[in-house]
């Protein structure tokens, strides 16, 4: 339900990466007048540590800047240091530490990125070549403008 709105919203991108016909990841970035936020990323275990994560989020952090945003926060389970670790090295700082985010049960850590103070790879075309390799079928983008 949570993505089946998230494609339906015109402040909303959703990427969906594919290798031989199976989806092998996805993101969901939501875009405000000031801010950006990462609701959901995620890549299948067979897919991880070949670039996925990666492209898909700078593809969206390439959107924000594009559009004048330049600040994106994202939540993290406190438990995951897989995940800790690919923000960190994609450039994320911890936030904010959020007991009971998950569920009132599991801890979270907020992350923030300011896209202004390290350069993003602005070659997007690249990085949709790069997403070709790997064989994405499709990618569903919602434009950030209320134009048709």
């Amino acid at each position: 339900m949570r993505v089946a709105a998230s494609i339906g919203a015109p402040n909303v991108n959703v990427l969906v990466a594919c290798v031989h016909g199976n989806i092998a990841g996805f993101a969901i970035m939501r875009y405000g007048d000031d801010d950006a936020h990462l609701d959901l990323l995620a890549v299948a275990p067979p897919y991880r540590r070949l670039g996925i994560g990666r492209q898909l989020l700078q593809w969206l952090e390439k959107c924000a800047v594009v559009a004048g945003i330049f600040n994106v926060a994202l939540e993290v389970r406190a438990g995951n240091e897989g995940a800790q670790l690919f923000y960190e090295r994609m450039g994320y700082r911890t936030l904010a530490q959020l007991p009971g985010y998950y569920q009132g049960v599991e801890a979270a850590l907020r992350l923030g990125r300011d896209l202004s103070r390290r350069p993003v790879d602005h070659r997007i075309q690249r990085i949709q070549y790069n997403l070709s390799v790997f064989g994405v079928l499709h990618v569903a983008i919602r434009s950030l403008s209320s134009d048709p």
